[in-house]
């Protein structure tokens, strides 16, 4: 039997040490977070129990959708060496939390949609092969979800112009990850934004229904 293959482009959320190319900064494991072994990942969850087999997990911690931010400007998500990377059956694009909350500097609204309008154009150009899927980011509990940025935007605001950019093209699929709540306490988030090993296990099952594979 042929197992469907899959890449990732993610940030630190689907990162893990020596599962992500050299280069790459990391988040997983981090001391005082429970996500200690790569079988805790959403996306090792996921390949096991729906019997994918992984090609590529091109994560990097910290990284953008837009070319903006204090990291190297080739740890965007439109970063031509990061997409070459990506291959497979299906491809899983999840990422913007860090365009919107980091702490230095996010970017205004305008600049993200453009950046995310982008990003699903090339790569329904440039990755014809694979099924694309864009995710929408987690929730995060750092702040409430209509507070603003200093750019006066919302996480709402981040998840509905992911959905409207993704809902214009044929050919992109959407995974809602915002939609599932979160509220601190909750035992899904380490610090606000990284999941722990329970959130983990939701997550990948969220993907796992977005992906709609049993």
């Amino acid at each position: 039997m042929t197992h469907t293959t899959f890449s990732i482009l993610g940030d630190s959320i689907s990162t893990f040490a020596g599962f992500v190319p050299a280069e790459n900064e990391l988040f997983y494991p981090k001391e005082g977070v429970d996500v200690t072994k790569v079988e805790q990942t959403w996306w090792h969850l996921l390949a096991k129990r729906c019997h994918l087999d992984l090609i590529m997990n091109e994560s990097y911690s910290g990284s953008r959708i837009s070319r903006t931010g204090l990291r190297p400007i080739t740890s965007s998500f439109l970063d031509e060496k990061r997409q070459a990377r990506l291959s497979g059956d299906l491809i899983i694009v999840f990422g913007g939390t860090n365009d919107w909350g980091q702490a230095d500097l996010p970017v205004t609204k305008e600049v993200f949609i453009q950046a995310y309008e982008e990003l699903v154009t090339t790569m329904l150009e440039h990755h014809r092969a694979s099924k694309l899927y864009f995710c929408t980011p987690l929730q995060r509990t750092d702040r409430a979800l209509n507070q603003v940025n200093i750019h006066n935007w919302t996480q709402l605001e981040l998840a509905a112009a992911i959905r409207a950019i993704v809902g214009k093209h044929s050919g992109a699929h959407l995974i809602d990850l915002a939609a599932y709540p979160i509220s601190e306490g909750d035992g899904m988030l380490a610090d606000n934004l990284h999941p722990t090993k329970k959130g983990m296990e939701v997550l990948s099952h969220l993907v796992q229904e977005g992906l709609g594979l049993q």
